[in-house]
């Protein structure tokens, strides 16, 4: 039971880390995930034989709101058990 606490405990707490660091755009990664479905939409319009531009999805703001999304419920996670053992 203790490994696979420990191992929920590591998951969240990487997919928290990660999300924080796309939250705040560290090294610009919100902006090189953007540039990269850029150009991942325009090679499948190119594969289908479309030559108009592509749709964009997501934004880099939105990778950004996502990655805080993803933080905080990680994070929270984290803390809901710390706090109910805390508590009593």
């Amino acid at each position: 039971m203790f490994l696979f606490i420990l191992l929920l405990l590591t998951f969240f707490l990487t997919a928290g880390v990660a999300g924080l660091c796309l939250a705040l755009n560290a090294k610009d990664c919100a902006v090189r995930l953007e540039q990269r479905q850029l150009r991942n939409l325009e090679l499948r319009a190119r594969a289908r034989g479309q030559l108009g531009p592509p749709d964009q999805v997501a934004t880099a703001f939105g990778f950004r709101v996502a990655g805080g999304l993803v933080s905080l419920v990680s994070f929270g996670l984290i803390l809901a058990p710390v706090i109910a053992v805390a508590a009593g």
